[in-house]
């Protein structure tokens, strides 16, 4: 019977001692969140690619005899955390004259999750006699909730070296301007061949802080005959109202915007899905109650080991 009782005293004791690691090991801790940034996914159909930087029918239809188009269009929405963009692009291939006659056709929209910051299409193309190359780009940028900066008249690189060979039919290009490091760079280097017809539109606003690069119609159409139509605009606002040159406006909506809501930056540290966020601390009292059990097995021990003997 009292060899009994000791080892059930010795067992109390050793779980006593086992108790407290116990607590320390099993105490819940949060799990650490992982925020993965969205990518923007290229699109790629037909000759043209939607990203970032966006290209259509670059170095392509220069057999005589041919007609190209490519009509890009974007939506850029700037915002405290980045921005997206909704870009449309109509381009179509066939025969050189009217709209009409390039039949094959392919229309895409795609959704970005960050601005567009470049358009580059309609380059060294259609160098074949006879050809016909339209172009255009639409650039409409909103900043929500953030400034859109000091704006001022888009400035333009255009018809610069074009329009040689002689018995130029149509030379209209507004402006005639050469820009170095210009956000519409157009038509330059183009229309060489004789015998040309060239009208080409730059105009716009561009913002100090969203600056679209736009680079189409440049080394092209440089056979005999041919025809150039190309054009680029750039429209600026603040929460979805149109902003002129001087930014007076911009600065007055964006500074309106950055007390919003919707500028609020994200908190800079979450608890991941599923996991726990109480408090990972031990019970110390808890931990001191086992230590003082501990001691008192040891003693009773002690006191029955001496009475035996």
């Amino acid at each position: 019977m009292h060899r009994s009782l000791n080892y059930a005293l010795r067992g109390l004791f050793a779980l006593s001692l086992l108790a407290p690691a116990a607590v320390l090991t099993t105490s819940p801790v949060a799990a650490a969140s992982v925020a993965v940034a969205p990518v923007a996914a290229a699109q790629v159909v037909g000759l043209h690619i939607i990203a970032a930087t966006t290209t259509c029918a670059n170095n392509e239809d220069d057999t005589p005899g041919l007609g190209l188009i490519c009509d890009v269009t974007v939506a850029n929405t700037f915002t405290g955390t980045g921005g997206s963009a909704t870009v449309t692009v109509h381009e179509c291939h066939g025969a050189a004259g009217p709209p009409a006659t390039q039949t094959s056709c392919t229309n895409t929209t795609a959704s970005l999750t960050e601005p567009v910051t470049a358009v580059t299409q309609c380059n060294y193309s259609t160098n074949g006699g006879g050809a016909t190359l339209r172009c255009s780009v639409t650039v409409d940028n909103n900043f929500v909730g953030v400034s859109a900066g000091t704006t001022a008249a888009v400035s333009v690189d255009q018809c610069v070296g074009t329009g040689g060979g002689g018995g130029t039919v149509l030379f209209a290009c507004n402006p005639v301007q050469a820009t170095t490091l210009a956000a519409i760079t157009q038509c330059n280097d183009s229309a060489n061949g004789g015998g040309a017809s060239i009208t080409c539109t730059a105009t716009g606003t561009m913002s100090g802080a969203g600056v679209v690069k736009i680079n189409q119609c440049n080394n092209s159409a440089n056979q005999g005959g041919s025809l150039i139509v190309c054009s680029a605009n750039v429209v600026n606002k603040v929460n979805g109202v149109v902003i002129g040159v001087g930014g007076g406006t911009g600065g007055t909506g964006g500074t309106g915007g950055t007390g919003g809501t919707g500028g609020t930056a994200p908190p800079t540290s979450m608890v991941a899905s599923g996991s726990t966020s109480n408090n990972s601390t031990p019970p110390f009292g808890l931990l001191i109650a086992f230590a003082l059990a501990g001691l008192g097995l040891a003693v009773v021990l002690n006191r029955r080991r001496s009475a035996h003997n």
